[in-house]
């Protein structure tokens, strides 16, 4: 449970990094958010398989 956890708490924490890494603007055009949001669940996805692969292999 507790490496679930860690896989969790990676996964936002990417997410979280991820969307909040701009100069702090807020983008108003929906493409741009969109875009903006993807990029940051790819991210989240990318930190969370890393952790996830650690996690196992141990």
């Amino acid at each position: 449970m507790i490496k679930y956890a860690l896989v969790l708490g990676a996964g936002y924490a990417g997410f979280r990094l991820a969307y909040n890494s701009e100069d702090g603007v807020h983008y108003g055009k929906v493409g741009d958010q969109t875009l903006r949001r993807g990029l940051s669940l790819f991210f989240a996805a990318l930190a969370a398989g890393l952790t996830y692969a650690a996690v196992m292999l141990h």
